[in-house]
């Protein structure tokens, strides 16, 4: 998980810099409603990148009660960190992080070169070729060996039926966006 955050947290400052508040916000927001990220959690984190020289702190007074903002910003080392982040191959497993991790390296593309978005789109369609598969030889084992109890069975087949069709309707999205980013001019 810390990766991921690294990643939303490089990918925002490549787009400007940002004070931590501002940052904490964006992310609640990008990773949906089932997750949360804490100040305890963001905080540590951005100092963690701070001391490995990837961000820098910039204290800025505010004109209203002569409080500080603290801004932060990428450095070279940082945007090197980034685009290694971007390229990095997925874990081999479709689960939570790795949807998170497309979604959040969707968002950034725009900052790394077109192989490096098309190796991201080619791994995760080979994922998900993979699960479709696994589910489809799962569903056909089910339906010749038919196994006990039925309601169970019945059950999981529905729910593999359910798998199975949000699995197609991904991978028909991620081929389509895999030729979009052909056809681009890189």
């Amino acid at each position: 998980m810390r990766r991921l955050y690294e990643l939303f947290v490089l990918g925002e400052l490549m787009t400007g810099e940002k004070h931590g508040y501002m940052l904490q916000e964006v992310l609640k927001n990008a990773v949906g409603l089932g997750r949360k990220i804490s100040s305890g959690t963001l905080y540590p984190l951005l100092m963690r990148m701070m001391e490995k020289g990837w961000i820098r702190l910039r204290e800025v007074e505010e004109t209203k009660g002569g409080r500080t903002k603290k801004i932060y910003e990428i450095t070279h080392s940082g945007q090197d960190r980034f685009q290694q982040l971007m390229a990095e191959p997925f874990d081999m497993v479709i689960d939570a992080e790795a949807q998170g991790t497309l979604r959040f390296k969707m968002v950034y593309f725009q900052y790394v070169k077109k192989e490096v978005r098309l190796a991201c789109l080619k791994q995760y369609l080979h994922i998900l070729e993979q699960n479709l598969e696994h589910v489809s030889q799962f569903e056909s084992f089910l339906n010749t060996e038919k196994p006990e109890p039925e309601k169970q069975r019945v059950q999981l087949l529905r729910v593999f039926d359910f798998r199975k069709r949000l699995g197609e309707v991904e991978l028909h999205w991620i081929k389509e966006e895999i030729e979009r980013v052909q056809a681009q001019q890189d």
